[in-house]
């Protein structure tokens, strides 16, 4: 179970680094365009570069917070049996 706990521990660090890159990006004013036009494509520019190797970072902690997760869960289906 130690290692159950520090998976959780894992998982809320890279939750909370999400949070902060999500509300980097909230201030953008890509993201600004984003939300006032949701269905139209925004024309890149040259300060998107950073914009979209933030996006890429958001998306990057998302697939290791789902793969701790997974190994959670298969931590809790091991001691069900």
């Amino acid at each position: 179970m130690e290692k159950f706990g520090e998976i959780g521990e894992k998982i809320k660090i890279l939750k909370n680094a999400r949070d902060i890159l999500q509300d980097e990006y909230s201030e953008t004013e890509f993201h600004k365009k984003k939300e006032a036009h949701p269905h139209q494509t925004v024309p890149p520019s040259p300060q998107d570069e950073e914009i979209y190797k933030l996006l890429t970072a958001i998306r990057q902690l998302d697939f290791y917070v789902k793969k701790l997760q997974d190994e959670q869960f298969k931590i809790l289906k091991k001691q069900d049996k």
